[in-house]
């Protein structure tokens, strides 16, 4: 599954109890936060869309982890949650339709 703690600004990859991997991201901004909770992924798109967002792993209402040029230590996406272009295709790699994604501040 996958965690993303915003107080932090990190996401997790996680293996049963393990934690494989962490990156460092940016989630929604104050005025677009980034809903709290635990979803699903149930859509991935590779390579880049109109909007500069770069393999994304969609988790609810076109909300996605996905890789993007500018990814501030601080919230400051539109909810989504950010991750540096250089680790968005092995996290993409990492993520199958399904997986977990737990959402917490």
């Amino acid at each position: 599954h996958v965690e993303a703690d915003l107080s932090r600004q990190v996401l997790a990859l996680v293996q049963g109890s393990r934690v494989e991997r962490i990156y460092p991201m940016s989630s929604g901004k104050p005025s677009t936060p980034t809903v709290q909770g635990s979803f699903r992924v149930y859509s991935k798109l590779p390579g880049f869309n109109a909007k500069g967002m770069y393999y994304s792993n969609f988790f609810i209402r076109g909300y996605a982890i996905h890789g993007y040029a500018e990814v501030p230590v601080f919230a400051a996406s539109h909810g989504c949650l950010r991750i540096p272009i250089p680790d968005a295709i092995s996290v993409f790699r990492w993520i199958k339709i399904g997986d977990i994604v737990d959402v917490y501040p």
